[in-house]
């Protein structure tokens, strides 16, 4: 999950700063997500998935299941 949010976040050209914004969470928050030191909320996740335009799945799965899935 870490990766994957570092990568949604890049591919947008956001910082993590600007990520947290938008979340309204602490811009330390983003980089522990990030490092896999903690997980965001359900909630969090939920607005996660709006601002990068995906599902919770895409953004929880790991790349290997979320890859089979856009196979099918």
């Amino acid at each position: 999950m870490a990766k994957t949010i570092r990568e949604l976040r890049q591919e947008r050209g956001w910082t993590q700063f600007e990520l947290a914004v938008k979340l309204g969470v602490q811009p330390g928050t983003i980089a522990n997500w990030e490092r896999g030191r903690t997980l965001p909320r359900v909630t969090e996740l939920k607005r996660l998935a709006q601002l990068f335009g995906v599902c919770m799945e895409e953004i929880v799965l790991p790349g290997e299941e979320r890859q089979d899935r856009a196979a099918r």
